[in-house]
């Protein structure tokens, strides 16, 4: 026991260690990252992952569910042993859809002790480049070495934040996922700004608290419309993949992202658009219609706090006033804000707009340096922004790392 003691300890120092080719940190301990760290592990390859287990998944609201459809929610190991069904039938927990967000995290610690057992809860303050091996900094100053680094680190540093919240005081506006519960809006007047899946079902939430809430969007409101699948039942897999992203036929191609990676820039835009359209899940549209107000085309062009109020002025001329007003604008992805990557790896990282430009082994121009989830979605695909891209990225990046 002494001996493994010690063991564990020098292993913990990591810059002491020799470093080998295929030795990789993961940076982000969500769906992603867990996935890779899956399949490294089951491939024999040495492998560190840094970060709490689904961290940004816990800060979620509680009552929130999974926009994706069941089998498109499960984590990825090679053997496929440690799916969503399997964590049910073993916790003796009866299988629900939509699937809540605490069940789902559940899921995602069961899983990462069976997959993943070795996880370090450390927070990654630097990563930096140093000969042909990377340095990564904790956030208690100790130093790792490995040669290939993983970031999957998710969408939680990236929200939007639209100009009109610079005139509002704190206390009168906020991101409508940092919120437990909406028990404190219960008598208040909420707007919501945006119309994806986290306005939508926030402002349901908020409604359902209490409050009288109101859904405000540049966008027309949408809902995800699976006629094709209702009218051919047990056949749709000929329509919908497993992955289940995107319009009925594009979803197979959006399925696999090799293929997406190989189209042109503008086409590659174009089933982003489509597929990603801000839209609330059909189960959550009966509990909106005629619950909360829906509100699209318009935009807040002007916003001033006057008391305990917020006054909204839209573009269509009309305005409202509100208690409280929540944020669901969207993420706006750059990796220039990551925060942690040094200048000498960002001066020679390939972007396209904010992204890292990708190759089929998700790596970047820095050798050895790998994005996944939905920094790689320019590159590969609106797949890469959802659960059920896990697979597949895991898959290709694993690989990559076996041949180096």
């Amino acid at each position: 026991m002494r001996f493994f003691s010690l063991a564990r300890a020098f292993t913990k120092q990591g810059a002491n260690l020799p470093v080998t080719n295929r030795d990789t940190i993961i940076v982000g301990a969500g769906p992603y990252g867990l996935s890779i760290g899956a399949h490294l592990r089951l491939l024999g390859l040495p492998v560190r992952v840094y970060g709490k287990t689904m961290e940004f998944w816990h800060g979620m609201p509680q009552r929130m569910c999974l926009k994706s459809v069941f089998s498109a929610s499960t984590l990825s190991d090679p053997r496929r042993t440690y799916s969503l069904s399997r964590y049910l039938a073993d916790s003796g927990i009866p299988r629900q859809e939509p699937i809540p967000i605490g069940m789902f995290v559940e899921y995602g610690h069961w899983f990462q002790q069976k997959a993943v057992p070795e996880i370090d809860p450390a927070r990654v303050t630097m990563v930096e480049r140093q000969g042909n091996e990377f340095v990564v900094t904790r956030d208690d100053g100790a130093t790792d070495r490995a040669r290939h680094v993983v970031i999957a680190t998710g969408i939680a540093p990236f929200a939007r934040t639209p100009r009109f919240v610079r005139d509002l005081p704190p206390s009168k506006v906020s991101l409508a996922m940092e919120h437990p519960t909406f028990d404190r809006f219960a008598g208040q007047r909420v707007v919501v700004v945006g119309a994806g899946q986290s306005g939508l079902e926030g402002a349901v939430l908020a409604h359902e608290a209490g409050a009288l809430a109101e859904v405000i969007a540049p966008h027309s409101i949408n809902w995800v419309n699976r006629r094709y699948a209702n009218k051919v039942g047990p056949a749709k897999h000929l329509l919908y993949p497993p992955t289940d992203v995107g319009p009925a036929g594009l979803a197979w191609l959006i399925h696999y992202p090799a293929l997406v990676g190989r189209l042109p820039n503008e086409t590659r835009h174009k089933i982003d658009r489509r597929a990603m359209r801000p839209a609330g899940a059909t189960w959550l549209r009966s509990r909106a219609v005629g619950a909360v107000g829906l509100t699209g085309g318009v935009t807040v062009t002007q916003a001033r706090a006057h008391g305990d109020e917020v006054e909204l002025k839209l573009s269509d001329g009309s305005s409202r006033v509100a208690d409280h007003v929540l944020l669901a604008a969207g993420y706006k992805l750059d990796l220039n804000k990551l925060g942690f990557l040094g200048e000498d790896i960002l001066e020679q990282i390939n972007q396209y707009n904010g992204y890292p430009v990708l190759d089929g082994g998700f790596e970047t121009s820095v050798p050895g340096l790998h994005f996944a989830g939905a920094m790689a979605s320019h590159s590969l695909g609106p797949l890469c922004r959802f659960v059920s891209g896990s697979h597949t990225t895991a898959t290709h990046i694993s690989r990559r790392i076996r041949q180096a």
